[in-house]
């Protein structure tokens, strides 16, 4: 690519449409904090509910993760149809899988609600970082990125808030909020021709896909990126007959041919080492809270509010240290810090070391993670920038998310459900991370997309010719 083609590409400054195309993707990592986290404050309420034994919560959450690992065939097909139509298709699919969870009547049916809702929200999620990465300019990268994926956790903070006025009690009045999530409830089962439940965790559900209708619209003032445009207009040129399913499949294995071989394990490698730990809290630490500490909803809330409201600010953060000491080192120290406070968070039963170490946790996996997001979106070129992605983020880099909480879950049973011991197994996830960051991680601090794969090439063979995806 020449050196004009390259300035046309890399954005200058933040415009008007980039600020706009910022807040309009952010619905996306704000939505996949709020559904995680409704997942995690329902779990007591849909065990009892459709008669789920605390072990086998486990299964019904890695099952339902599962969705995640499908979620990268839609990021194969964003770099054969766009970033833009597929971003379309995952939103309108989240809308429907997460709002249909609020009538399922057994376990099966939470089960594949849930599978659909994750495939469909992770592809979103992980568009939204591409989208970002490619947008906008280099020295901004990764404290826009960081930036985006921080508004998960306040998807988190706002579910802590509004779950305990949803999740009353059996004899409990509802505020406002519970009697329109019920009527919602009930015009669905009427619709769908169920008998009434009036389970609370169903009207929160309902209340979770509302805001999404206003988000579809909201979408179509989005236009498609910059760099996908030109590697589209590039590789029409370079054929007379349009790309076959053959070829797009041809296309998905280049991350595992030898130029980007070792980008792709690193990647993958690092996300697992996270969800080793990730996956299992979240599945748990609610069940743990009210179960095991004895903590009300509305304690539960509060200590995850105030947890993510202080945490938060590790995505700020991380964005900031990624782009002035470097991604390696930021990336390695927080994977460290995450090991050390999730250890504590479920070894310190007071209500104050609850409030601290959920702080800490949250801060450090918040930054740990954003400076993993920011690796996984730079190393590979446009082409296949959301093939790669896929590949390491949205799949193989989703093993021990899916894996874990079933692991955790069988691991249990002898443990007579010692939940806090089950975890620490798991905590040295991270500490592996970081030893992976710093031997075989690059350092693209201050570097546009394109001059990442220049100097990733030349260190890798400078021999190999450039593939043709």
């Amino acid at each position: 690519m020449s050196d004009a083609s390259r300035t046309k590409l890399e954005a200058e400054k933040v415009t008007p449409y980039l600020a706009s195309l910022f807040i309009l993707l952010s619905s996306a990592t704000l939505f996949d904090g709020f559904d995680s986290a409704m997942l995690s404050f329902a779990a007591p309420d849909v065990r009892a509910t459709l008669g789920i034994s605390r072990d086998e919560w486990g299964m019904v959450s890695g099952l339902t993760r599962m969705g995640v690992m499908v979620s990268f065939l839609f990021l194969l097909s964003a770099d054969r149809f766009g970033r833009r139509s597929i971003m379309m298709i995952t939103i309108c699919g989240f809308a429907i899988a997460n709002g249909l969870t609020a009538f399922v009547t057994t376990k099966e049916g939470f089960i594949v609600a849930q599978f659909f809702a994750r495939i469909f929200l992770t592809a979103e999620y992980a568009l939204a970082v591409i989208m970002i990465g490619e947008e906008y300019p280099a020295r901004l990268r990764g404290r826009a990125i960081a930036i985006l994926t921080s508004l998960s956790t306040v998807g988190v903070m706002l579910m802590a808030k509004v779950q305990p006025h949803v999740l009353i009690g059996e004899g409990e009045e509802g505020g406002w909020l519970y009697t329109l999530g019920s009527q919602l409830v009930v015009y669905g089962q009427d619709l769908m021709g169920l008998g009434h439940d009036s389970e609370s965790w169903r009207a929160l559900y309902a209340l979770g896909a509302v805001p999404l209708i206003l988000v579809i619209g909201l979408r179509f003032t989005v236009r498609e990126t910059r760099r996908f445009e030109a590697s589209e207009s590039e590789r029409n040129a370079d054929r007379s007959t349009k790309v076959t399913w053959r070829e797009h499949w041809q296309n998905a294995r280049l991350p595992w041919t030898e130029r980007y071989r070792s980008r792709t394990a690193i990647v993958a490698l690092l996300w697992n080492c996270a969800h080793i730990v990730t996956a299992p809290s979240v599945v748990y630490w609610v069940i743990f809270a009210r179960e095991d500490l004895g903590l009300t909803t509305s304690q539960v809330g509060d200590i995850v509010f105030w947890g993510y409201g202080g945490g938060v600010a590790g995505h700020f953060v991380a964005g900031w240290l990624i782009d002035s000491i470097g991604r390696k080192r930021t990336c390695a120290g927080f994977y460290v810090l995450a090991a050390i406070s999730i250890f504590w968070l479920y070894h310190h039963p007071s209500v104050f070391g609850q409030y601290f170490w959920m702080v800490a946790t949250v801060f450090c996996f918040g930054a740990a993670m954003t400076a993993t997001h920011v690796y996984a979106s730079e190393l590979f070129p446009t082409e296949i920038r959301a093939t790669g992605y896929g590949w390491t983020t949205n799949f193989l880099g989703r093993v021990t998310e899916v894996l874990t909480p079933m692991a955790i879950g069988a691991l249990l049973i002898p443990l007579q459900g010692d939940i806090p011991t089950a975890i620490a197994v798991v905590a040295v996830g991270p500490i592996l991370g970081a030893i992976l960051v710093l031997r075989y991680a690059p350092e693209t601090r201050g570097l546009t997309l394109e001059e990442v794969q220049e100097r990733l090439d030349q260190a890798s063979s400078p021999a190999v010719p450039k593939a043709n995806p």
